[in-house]
């Protein structure tokens, strides 16, 4: 395991297809600090609607560890391997954690991830509602307006906030 003597950070953790439920029921039992970002979306059956929890992250399950606990959350079963950058577990800063926790928690919206990196923006803050404070690039994507947060090494998440509630940095 090659993750540096440092205090206790946050790194995200590929998940087997589909188990990121399960693995953060399995860190939970294992008292590993862990943070699943989900929402409940309404999905359409054949006879019926039904709102289910869904990852907004598929594959990935976010730890927060010391160096000494990265060998117990790759003996969870589902928990694959860290996320790497230049060959070493990259460490997610404390701050994007919580800008997603924030973009997760407080919006009725649906969030939406994408892995490509988007094309440079325009730098925005959001101003009102449940997402003010909130600093992003501005992307416009299917006639719709959506704030982009950056998260190293993972990609873009997407909500759709309205134009009138943003101010250009």
């Amino acid at each position: 395991m090659d993750i540096e003597k440092k205090g206790r950070c946050w790194y995200a953790v590929y998940t087997a297809p589909r188990a990121e439920k399960k693995v953060r029921e399995r860190f939970l039992q294992s008292g590993i600090e862990h943070y699943l970002p989900v929402q409940f979306v309404t999905r359409k059956w054949h006879d019926r609607l039904k709102k289910i929890e869904q990852p907004v992250l598929t594959g990935y399950i976010f730890v927060h560890i010391l160096p000494e606990e990265a060998k117990q959350v790759l003996m969870t079963y589902g928990a694959i391997a860290f996320v790497r950058e230049h060959a070493h577990p990259a460490i997610i800063p404390d701050d994007q954690i919580e800008r997603l926790r924030k973009m997760v928690e407080q919006t009725d919206e649906e969030v939406e991830f994408s892995s490509t990196d988007l094309a440079p923006g325009t730098p925005v803050r959001i101003t009102r509602g449940e997402l003010s404070g909130l600093v992003g690039e501005l992307v416009e994507a299917k006639g719709k307006f959506k704030v982009a947060i950056r998260l190293s090494g993972l990609g873009c998440a997407l909500t759709t906030v309205s134009t009138s509630c943003l101010e250009k940095l």
